[in-house]
């Protein structure tokens, strides 16, 4: 008698401690996927546009805590030393002479905008004249310009133009008003490539770029820049609404001393 109580009872712990494992499990479960929901709805943002604007050409942060922060981007690196692009969770530099380069992970970052892509809602079209055509395109699928959207465009391009930034020494004399107008410019014809980039609403300010922002990367990772003016065809336009904004503000001193007398933004759309 005694031994199968001691039969039942060591069964019902059994059963207590496989259910309290099934229980932790399905918490961990849950735990993770709200991270994984959270993260990818995060816009990282570093630095501010009223201090890129300001001549504030020199970041704290790294092409490494780039990439922690989300798998598609877009910025500048320090000095002004290229074009900032990120697709699929992988950094470029397009340089001022048209070359572009995979930056070390050490490389230091000026301006940076990231999320972890998520897919929400995606469309296709057969052809797209320029830029305008496509922003009012992706304008009518938005479900409200007070929202944060990142994008991830794959298409052919029968012509597509980009612009690039001239790198910067110290002292540094000219903000993005005077450096922009004046940016390198580089174009081809006939190839496919990756425009990613980011929608942010007007009540934005001073803080980011308000409106449209893209820059591009050619499959072959020869082209790349921000985005000027195109023509394409067979265009996938996949879009990602964000709900969670956060920005790191540079600790450099050059940052904590600067005045923001400048003002500067893209045409807004």
């Amino acid at each position: 008698m005694r031994k199968n109580i001691i039969k039942i009872v060591f069964g019902c712990c059994i059963v207590l401690l496989f259910l309290h494992c099934k229980n932790e499990g399905e918490k961990d479960n849950f735990s993770n996927s709200n991270t994984e929901n959270e993260k990818s709805d995060k816009f990282y943002h570093y630095s501010i546009w009223h201090a890129f604007v300001n001549k504030i050409f020199e970041g704290d942060i790294t092409a490494a805590e780039v990439k922690a922060n989300g798998d598609i981007g877009l910025g500048s690196y320090n000095l002004l030393d290229g074009e900032l692009i990120m697709l699929d969770g992988e950094l470029y530099q397009a340089k001022e002479d048209g070359t572009v380069v995979t930056p070390s992970d050490t490389t230091k970052v000026v301006y940076a905008n990231a999320t972890f892509f998520d897919v929400d809602d995606s469309f296709e079209l057969e052809s797209v004249a320029d830029y305008e055509t496509l922003r009012k395109h992706i304008n009518r699928k938005l479900a409200s310009k007070n929202m944060f959207y990142a994008f991830k465009i794959h298409g052919e391009f029968k012509r597509m133009k980009c612009g690039g930034l001239h790198k910067q020494a110290k002292p540094f004399n000219d903000g993005l008003d005077i450096l922009i107008p004046n940016r390198p410019i580089f174009e081809r014809e006939n190839f496919s490539g990756t425009m990613v980039g980011f929608f942010c609403p007007e009540f934005i300010g001073d803080i980011n770029a308000s409106g449209y922002h893209l820059h591009f990367i050619s499959d072959d990772k020869e082209f790349a820049g921000h985005v000027m003016e195109f023509e394409a065809r067979n265009l996938k336009i996949e879009i990602d609404e964000i709900h969670e904004y956060q920005f790191v503000l540079p600790q450099t001193e050059a940052y904590k001393q600067v005045g923001f007398e400048k003002e500067f933004q893209y045409k807004k759309q």
